[in-house]
């Protein structure tokens, strides 16, 4: 059931993580400086800031601009440290699932499974020598019993 369950997880991991980078509207990895500045928010923010000051520093405009430029740096701030934490705390573990890990698991289930090719077919051959070893010590302990007996103790070893 688990081996069904690696590969699709792989798979969402993948797709997940590349679809939620898609989303994010900071530039990943940066700064939260860098983050906050590349914002089409802080953009909107800086373009009122600017706005505004030309304005009658009275005038109902000039107030609506002073108050979405403030609640728009805001809102950059916010959305950056989300982007941060988002990248951190799900898209980091998301890539090395899918990039490092799965990978690893899915190499070693193919060493186990020539390992355990391996492991059945010495133990075929420690059970034929066995048969063998058997039917030539019944009929004589003669140099074929030993030499029987020498490679059934190679096989057991092995």
């Amino acid at each position: 059931q688990i081996e069904q369950r690696i590969e699709p997880a792989k798979r969402a991991a993948h797709s997940v993580s590349k679809r939620l980078q898609a989303c994010l509207q900071g530039q990943c990895g940066s700064e939260m400086d860098k983050r906050v500045k590349k914002l089409p928010l802080m953009a909107l923010s800086t373009t009122m800031a600017e706005s505004f000051k030309e304005l009658d520093t009275e005038s109902s405009l000039g107030k609506a601009l002073e108050m979405g430029c403030c609640i728009q740096s805001s809102l950059a701030k916010i959305l950056a440290e989300f982007e941060i934490t988002l990248e951190h705390d799900i898209l980091q573990p998301l890539n090395k699932l899918s990039e490092e890990e799965l990978p690893i698991i899915l190499k070693r289930k193919k060493t186990l499974q020539k390992l355990i090719s391996d492991w059945n077919t010495i133990k075929s051959r420690l059970n034929q020598a066995a048969k063998s070893s058997s039917n030539s010590s019944g009929a004589g302990a003669g140099p074929g019993a030993s030499s029987a007996a020498n490679k059934l103790e190679i096989l057991k070893e092995e």
